[in-house]
């Protein structure tokens, strides 16, 4: 009797501690990551409204910091621990869909939405390294989507550089860039890049490749590729919008990165190491180019102003502002001078030393989009030509015409007589002073 009675006593503590333990694992929900798993959430749903360019209704939450903020309702966005006081909860679950977010696209799932609301209810804990951080830089690195096969339609080059031997071209794709040769045999393709590619540069003597891009409205991201193999190798740095200029330094040890919210950033290119931060726009950042002497970097913005930054002042020392629309590209002439082209029409040379406006190079009504200096000659790129002058004299030469298409980009590297034009039909145009080398569709 002793002997069953101590059996039945064992056996009802066991039962009792599985009763206990499956309660508390019951009870002990998941902990939910904000870094990777609701800022990727807001970032691809909510940020393209609700960020430092564009915040609908006075609010902003491209970072923690200013998506805890009070609503112009006068409701706290987030209360840690309670949904239901949320008022960033209750208009992803609104019933009107004039107040149900996101507005004008598709509503979050359920599955979404259930992981929105136990994050608040856990706490609305933050676990990245600062609460400043945007978003963008809290998501985890994305493995893009691969390109497709064979493009169905055309599309417009946004991005092309050209080899510095100049035996071959490089085109931004589709969530890829394409290598080429001058006469149009595709060669390589670089996967695992994103939707748009907006800038490529090559290291001048290493096998690397930098690109910049992202997915417009919702991430923007500097990307290095090993050039021999196509392995995507790194990202540099992520933004909340789409990066449109990331150049390497002429001795290669340096990258200077255009940002969206008008800053450049300056890392060590073996070290990807942030090592300096340039402040003057406003607005973004529309391309940049480093001095041959390495010792400052012009830049143009959506603030219709260029300037050229001190990269050892680590400031502003000129400001040009004299466009009445956005700055698209910049070059250095020789002596002081800087050309500077815009959504205006306006080629304007500048005097580097003072800022002075010197004379209109070219002084018409439809965009110019795109500047770049080969040896003595600097090309400007129009809609339907590109104007080609001579470096001392501004004389003008003849101009390369694209037969009635929009050019988009000038390559920026290559030798002197070599002109590379990216088209909005997709084509490429190969010319030497003379003539055309070759014209194909860099579509695979």
């Amino acid at each position: 009797m002793h002997f069953l009675n101590r059996r039945l006593l064992s056996i009802g503590f066991l039962l009792l501690f599985c009763m206990l333990t499956q309660g508390e694992d019951e009870l002990q929900t998941p902990v939910v990551s904000f870094s990777s798993e609701i800022a990727p959430i807001l970032q691809q749903h909510c940020a393209a409204c609700h960020g430092k360019q564009l915040a609908e209704s006075g609010y902003r939450l491209d970072s923690y910091e200013k998506m805890l903020s009070e609503m112009t309702s006068g409701q706290q966005a987030i209360v840690a621990g309670d949904p239901e006081k949320s008022e960033l909860f209750q208009r992803l679950v609104h019933e009107d869909d004039d107040l149900k977010m996101p507005l004008d696209a598709d509503s979050l799932n359920d599955e979404q939405i259930q992981l929105v609301r136990r994050w608040i209810e856990s706490g609305a804990n933050f676990d990245g390294g600062s609460v400043k951080q945007t978003l963008a830089s809290l998501l985890p690195i994305v493995m893009h989507p691969s390109a497709p096969t064979k493009y169905r339609a055309a599309l417009p080059v946004s991005a092309i550089a050209i080899s510095p031997d100049s035996e071959e071209i490089y085109v931004g794709g589709y969530h890829e860039i394409t290598a080429w040769n001058l006469s149009g045999k595709l060669l390589r393709r670089f996967a695992n890049q994103g939707q748009r590619t907006y800038s490529i540069d090559l290291h001048p003597s290493d096998p690397r490749l930098l690109a910049s891009g992202g997915t417009p409205g919702r991430l923007g991201e500097v990307r290095l590729f090993d050039q021999k193999s196509q392995n995507y190798v790194t990202t540099l740095i992520r933004a909340e919008e789409v990066i449109l200029s990331a150049k390497f330094s002429p001795d290669g040890k340096r990258i200077a990165v255009g940002m969206p919210d008008g800053s450049v950033q300056v890392f060590d290119s073996q070290t990807q190491e942030k090592v300096q931060t340039l402040l003057g726009h406003s607005d973004q950042i529309t391309s940049l180019v480093w001095h041959p002497t390495e010792d400052r970097i012009g830049t143009t913005s959506r603030d219709k102003s260029a300037k050229i930054f001190d990269v050892g002042l680590a400031r502003s020392v000129s400001t040009f502002a004299g466009h009445t629309d956005c700055v698209n590209a910049l070059a250095f002439l020789d002596g002081d001078e800087v050309i500077t082209v815009s959504d205006d029409g306006k080629a304007v040379v500048w005097s580097l030393r003072d800022g002075r406006r010197r004379r209109d190079a070219i002084a018409g009504k439809m965009p110019l989009l795109d500047v770049v200096r080969l040896g003595q000659r600097y090309l400007v790129s129009g809609v339907n030509e590109t104007h080609i002058f001579e470096v001392g004299s501004n004389r003008k030469l003849k101009g390369v015409v694209s037969q009635g298409d929009w050019m988009t980009t000038l390559a920026k590297q290559g030798i002197e007589n070599l002109v590379v034009i990216g088209l909005h039909s997709g084509e490429v145009v190969v010319r030497n002073q003379q003539d055309t080398i070759d014209r194909f569709s860099a579509q695979p």
